[in-house]
């Protein structure tokens, strides 16, 4: 069904969602950069060294553990910052604000974010006017507008979106480079990869349980080689490497909860370290050794990032994992913005109809050879949305939703017919696995909710799935319309 148009014509919904950071437009991405421009402008431009020693004279009466707090955030700017939030309208009070800031901050490092600030006072003040009235503009049109009288007033902001426009192509390079040569086997032996390029392999793949030693070293030392061959020849500016051990929350019988994070902490870092042993042991080329030895690290998060059903609950199996992640240089990209570049890239023409492996973006949006398409018809949760689940536990739905279309997918061919573009740019349109509606599925498997406001065809899964509170169904929660509205 085709999405109504707007007023000038062009196909535009407001309600349909970004997509993650590294993949993101350019206006999109622009919208997050002033986000943090804005902030940190007010941040840096107090003198903070000068206020907290004004402080520490008035406020005598504390005692000397109060007045090093006080000041530590005097100095730092944290008090700066909070004051600075509140006339904004954050509520510093309320969880979901810092939440909201964490979001919108993800994209950069703090000491980047710092240095974007301390950059960000040199552009004119007609040119931070504009920034304002493009994150507050109420509606498209006036973002729209407003947006492009930021660009037209300081060529600084249009070399940051062309900037951060090139990270994103090399994000997605990075991801379709992994995909061509370990995706076959990473699925084969039941792993994933997902749109940042984290590599992600089931326990069972290196470890039995609660052992420590790689029982298939031949496998790891064969995939790590092709890893680290992969990146290190890819002429990607990558800043650091990570192999991750990750376990459930459950623990040895009769274990206290403490007992059983600080078992699994051991155990995870145990893992995470040997692997990395095997890791190093099987690249034979000199070169390739001594990149990754520059780069690559090891790190064991116990039951800090469990994996989390559709409910709410924890999925033990998922939860027990080894993930191997890659970061873009985000240094170099903030020492690049300083420095004038070449016009951004022209943008190909948008494919309507494609066919073959998808990247995973979000629980109603995926990638075929460099293209997103946007499933029509329904609506899945927000990277970021809180559900609460019947048990009282508040969980990250928007990443439940995108590990949902990631397995109903599966690591098969998918074939995207598009109707429309939306907003974004993105296709919207019917995918499939086979004869597999992946709408239908989502909907059916309470992953996602029907998009009525567009489309009825999901209206009767959606109502089936609401009467047997199958997947988000089953919690607490905002529509996706709802939460992308208020936030």
């Amino acid at each position: 069904m085709a999405l109504p148009p707007n007023d000038s014509g062009r196909v535009f919904d407001r309600s349909y969602k970004r997509g993650a950071v590294m993949g993101l437009t350019v206006a999109e991405a622009f919208i997050l950069l002033a986000f943090c421009l804005l902030l940190l402008f007010t941040w840096w431009q107090i003198d903070t060294e000068r206020k907290s020693l004004m402080a520490a004279e008035e406020i005598g009466t504390l005692s000397a553990e109060e007045k090093a707090v006080i000041i530590a955030g005097l100095s730092d700017g944290s008090f700066a910052a909070a004051l600075a939030l509140r006339e904004a309208g954050i509520d510093l009070k309320k969880p979901e604000a810092l939440e909201e800031l964490k979001e919108y901050s993800r994209f950069v490092r703090q000491e980047d974010l710092k240095r974007l600030m301390q950059g960000a006072v040199k552009l004119s003040p007609e040119t931070r006017l504009s920034l304002a009235d493009a994150v507050n503009a109420p509606s498209e049109a006036s973002l729209r507008t407003a947006l492009e009288q930021a660009r037209s007033g300081d060529s600084t902001v249009a070399t940051i979106s062309g900037r951060l426009e090139a990270a994103a192509k090399d994000q997605g390079d990075m991801v379709a480079l992994l995909n061509q040569r370990l995706g076959g086997s990473i699925r084969a032996a039941g792993g994933s990869i997902d749109a940042q390029g984290t590599i992600t392999l089931p326990q069972s793949v290196l470890f039995d349980v609660d052992e420590d030693r790689v029982k298939n070293p031949a496998f790891l030392s064969e995939f790590c080689s092709s890893w680290l061959q992969a990146l290190s020849s890819s002429g990607f500016d990558l800043s650091e490497l990570k192999i991750e051990g990750h376990a459930s929350s459950e623990g040895p019988n009769g274990a206290s909860d403490e007992a059983a994070y600080l078992y699994n902490l051991d155990l995870s870092q145990r893992r995470a370290k040997n692997a990395l042993d095997h890791c190093l042991k099987g690249v034979s080329e000199p070169a390739t050794l001594t990149w990754a030895r520059q780069h690559l690290a090891a790190i064991g998060y116990s039951s800090a990032r469990l994996i989390l059903n559709p409910d709410g609950s924890e999925d033990r199996e998922a939860s027990r994992r080894v993930m191997f992640s890659v970061s873009l240089n985000q240094e170099g990209l903030i020492e690049d913005i300083k420095r004038d570049v070449a016009p951004e890239t022209q943008r190909k023409d948008v494919a309507m109809q494609a066919t073959g492996p998808a990247r995973v973006i979000d629980g109603d949006t995926l990638e075929i050879d460099g293209t997103s398409y946007r499933l029509s018809g329904i609506d899945a949760p927000e990277a970021g949305q809180p559900c609460k689940a019947a048990s009282g536990l508040v969980f990250d739905c928007g990443e439940v939703a995108r590990r949902g279309l990631e397995k109903a997918i599966g690591g098969a061919s998918v074939n995207c017919e598009a109707e429309t573009l939306d907003f974004y740019q993105r296709p919207v349109g019917l995918c499939t696995v086979g004869e597999v509606d992946l709408s239908a599925l989502m909907v059916t498997n309470g992953f996602a909710i029907p998009f009525t406001e567009y489309s009825d065809a999901y209206a009767a899964q959606g109502a089936a799935a609401k009467k047997g509170k199958v997947g988000i169904w089953a919690t607490t929660f905002e529509t996706p319309a709802e939460y992308r509205k208020a936030h």
